[in-house]
């Protein structure tokens, strides 16, 4: 399956992330659904990894002008 590009804030990422987490755990999807609803979250999980691990590497090189470099692990 050709992984999606996904064209949304982290914000709105995270908020369609978690209304899949719920569906799943309410366990009134069907199995086909289950597996579209679970293929959907973790491209979305990716999407905000990626994103996350972005901007702790743009403030990482913000930090390196400054006085110390900030550490986010």
């Amino acid at each position: 399956m050709a992984e999606e590009s996904i064209n949304m804030s982290y914000e709105d990422a995270v908020k369609e992330l978690e209304s899949i987490i719920s569906k799943l755990e309410s366990g009134d999807a069907s199995l086909d659904d289950s597996i579209k609803l679970y293929s959907r979250g973790m491209e979305l999980s990716k999407f905000c990894k990626d994103k996350l691990d972005s901007i702790v590497k743009q403030i990482s090189m913000l930090s390196q002008d400054g006085t110390s470099e900030t550490d986010f692990s």
